[in-house]
């Protein structure tokens, strides 16, 4: 980590940080994956729903973002354009998953693909905070990609609508639309699966209190 910042750097100062980096000195890079790795994995867990897709995908972020920093124009902070890569290497994941089952999945056979997934995984790989969690994530796992995207992006990364309709490339009336369609399918699921809302409320003008439910492991690494 470098020394000259102990927490994560303001503008100003990530900019000194990105030129040093790219003057050749990429040993600094370290310090951009330390401060941003854990806010990076979590917004890919909630979009994927897997802890490995989710530390491959973040991994490829920063790789992505270590070649093409020379690139990094600096319109935006550097969180804002490392999350554009991670969000759209995530979309890529989940498009080429898509196409590769090929299947349509029902509640059934989500089921079971969860049974797998969690039992494919190590004790050690996985924080289970409590059932409420674990059941919340299932039910977040039912909605489309799209509904469920939308979501993490609002109710869990905390985005403003003008920075989700930028990063979707839709307008913000359509992002208060999808959220609100999400929200309620979302509430709906967790009712029939007799976990009550958890004080979702699909009103686009008010940010769900879904993101206290979801607890993602922690990791040390991207």
């Amino acid at each position: 980590m470098d020394p000259s910042f102990n927490t994560e750097p303001n503008q100003s100062e990530e900019t000194v940080l990105i030129d040093c980096i790219v003057s050749g000195q990429t040993s600094k890079f370290e310090f951009l994956v330390k401060t941003y790795q854990q806010r990076i994995y979590s917004t890919l867990f909630g979009m994927l729903g897997n802890q490995q897709d989710a530390e491959d995908v973040a991994q490829e972020t920063f790789l992505i973002a270590y070649r093409k920093l020379d690139q990094f124009e600096r319109r935006s902070s550097f969180y804002t354009w490392l999350h554009r890569i991670a969000f759209n290497a995530a979309i890529d994941l989940q498009r080429k998953k898509k196409r590769t089952k090929n299947q349509v999945v029902n509640s059934e056979m989500m089921d079971s693909v969860d049974v797998v997934d969690m039992q494919s995984c190590s004790p050690e790989s996985i924080v289970l905070v409590n059932e409420t969690v674990n059941q919340v994530q299932l039910a977040m796992s039912r909605l489309d990609v799209e509904r469920r995207n939308i979501i993490v992006l609002r109710d869990l990364q905390g985005m403003d609508y003008s920075e989700i309709a930028s990063l979707l490339n839709i307008p913000v009336g359509t992002v208060r639309s999808r959220l609100h369609r999400a929200r309620i399918e979302l509430r709906d699921i967790m009712q029939a699966m007799g976990i009550g809302n958890f004080g979702i409320d699909p009103s686009p003008t008010k940010q769900s209190s879904i993101h206290n439910q979801l607890v993602t492991p922690g990791r040390d690494q991207p």
